[in-house]
């Protein structure tokens, strides 16, 4: 049974109505008179659910996943032939590390997780303005709670040191506060919270924060702590995975791909996922997931029977594909080599040759020699339901897995020198790949990182992989240069320093 029922249903009807078709503000709704609305405990769910109808946003290619995908060696948008994807260099830009505080994509994403935050206190404020009270209240207080931590923890790894505030009703501008402060909020403001939530995901509160969430955003909060305050917490990071693991009621799919289906509602490894639904979620042009779009080339329509057209964009780096074994089922997640229509003809481009996906790419952004429109090969993890129409899919977009938490808890492990004690961890998760199983010398840091390439690519992972493991500034395939270590942040957008003046830029950045 779809997702989308009752409640949620009128949650997204709700965002679509209030939220902008324009742009992504930073506080993209008006408020509720509380004396109008709060009178029972359906309007408060409708209007806490207001944030989950919000993060159908993340997954806009111009805005969090597109950026921080196209950053890492995971994915890549090349300048290909007859000059598609040129989009002012922005997809070169990202992926050389050659961004600057004008670019309207970090502004996008400011604006993303900055409205996300207003939205959480504003919701708060209202609940604390309604006398109404009812049993759940603590618990949907505790939900909206924790979203905004999640905010703040999305913020202060893309950005470092952002503006802060709680008070919905306070005008004046918000101060910059450093990342140790943040670190401590958003775990004091996650364990305070953690006990009034519910244990994991079910059917009633699925798309919700459950305690399971909760633990998994304290467990990346830790294992990233060593960069963003430079201490090591790998004990509390086995903690936080601990206490998600000791909930029993989650556990590895048999079927890596059952957790990407059109319809994943069934999976017991999500833990936290973004609602998207073909109906409700089109109404926007920013809330659409659209992975068919962006990296399927326009052929490749005929082999799903997708209706919509699609760009022929972002593609995996050959690097990155490399590094799945031959006998992988992971690597099945890859569209490459010759492709097919439906019932089983070859795909001919118009030059008469098969469309043939290959894992080299030409240039990364070479009007004199672009790369082809066949060169990279494609995505297929999330499932193209057969006959898909229009611009957004149906499956939901997984944020947070237990494979992942299996894996932080295997790592940290590692990284303490415990690496025979992680060995069950991470091949309870990879005895689904058809690969032979780890032995404790095989868990070293590089193995793990391509590890966690494989298992979580195009999850939004990556770029915090690739920085905690120290692979951020190399060079690689269409990134020739080592980039400077203060690329690890974002700048903080020009745009925004001029209306908050409380804002100081992040070192190595000019406005």
């Amino acid at each position: 049974m779809k997702k989308i029922v009752s409640i949620l249903s009128t949650i997204f009807l709700l965002s679509a109505t209030l939220s902008s078709c324009t742009d992504l503000e930073e506080n993209p709704y008006s408020s509720i008179p509380s004396d109008e609305f709060f009178n029972n405990e359906e309007e408060f769910l409708m209007s806490a659910g207001r944030i989950y109808a919000y993060l159908v946003r993340y997954t806009c290619y111009r805005c969090i996943w597109g950026t921080i995908s196209v950053s890492t060696d995971e994915a890549v948008s090349p300048l290909r032939e007859g000059n598609q994807w040129v989009d002012d260099g922005v997809w070169r830009d990202m992926h050389a590390h050659t961004w600057n505080s004008q670019m309207q994509d970090l502004q996008t994403i400011w604006e993303f997780l900055f409205g996300g935050i207003s939205l959480c206190n504003q919701i708060l404020y209202e609940f604390d303005q309604s006398s109404v009270d009812f049993e759940a209240k603590p618990s949907l207080v505790a939900e909206v709670l924790v979203m905004r931590a999640w905010f703040y923890l999305n913020a202060m790894d893309l950005f470092g040191n952002v503006p802060f505030t709680t008070d919905f009703s306070d005008t004046s501008l918000p101060r910059q506060v450093d990342r140790k402060f943040l670190f401590s909020f958003i775990e004091q403001q996650i364990k305070d919270n953690v006990g009034l939530l519910q244990d994991v995901p079910t059917a009633s509160n699925y798309g919700r924060v459950t305690k399971a969430m909760a633990y998994t955003t304290l467990a990346k909060l830790y294992i990233n702590a060593q960069e963003w305050i430079g201490e090591a917490k790998w004990d509390e990071t086995i903690a936080a995975c601990d206490q998600v693991i000791g909930f029993g009621k989650l556990e590895i799919e048999p079927d890596y791909f059952t957790n990407f289906k059109v319809d994943n509602t069934s999976s017991k490894e999500n833990i936290f996922v973004i609602l998207y639904d073909k109906v409700y979620t089109s109404q926007n042009w920013w809330h659409v997931f659209r992975f068919h779009q962006l990296t399927l080339n326009s052929l490749s329509q005929q082999t799903y029977g997708i209706l919509d057209f699609c760009w022929n964009g972002f593609a995996a780096t050959e690097s990155f594909y490399n590094k799945y074994d031959p006998k992988d089922i992971r690597r099945r997640q890859w569209l490459a080599g010759p492709q097919y229509d439906m019932s089983g003809n070859p795909l001919l481009m118009q030059n008469g040759e098969q469309l043939d996906y290959t894992p080299h790419i030409t240039s990364l952004f070479d009007f004199s020699n672009p790369a082809k429109s066949n060169e990279g090969v494609r995505s297929a993890k999330y499932e193209y339901a057969n006959g898909l129409q229009g611009e957004c899919m149906d499956n939901d977009y997984v944020v947070y897995r237990y494979a992942d938490v299996l894996m932080m808890k295997g790592e940290a492990l590692v990284r303490q020198g415990h690496a025979d004690l992680a060995v069950p961890l991470f091949n309870e998760v990879r005895r689904r790949t058809g690969l032979e199983d780890y032995k404790a010398a095989d868990l070293t840091l590089d193995e793990i990182y391509d590890e966690r390439g494989r298992e979580f690519a195009w999850e939004g992972l990556r770029r915090q992989d690739m920085i905690r493991f120290g692979k951020w500034s190399e060079a690689r395939d269409l990134k020739p240069a080592v980039s400077p270590a203060y690329t690890k942040l974002y700048p903080i957008p020009a745009n925004i320093r001029k209306t908050n003046t409380n804002l100081k830029q992040n070192d190595g950045y000019t406005d």
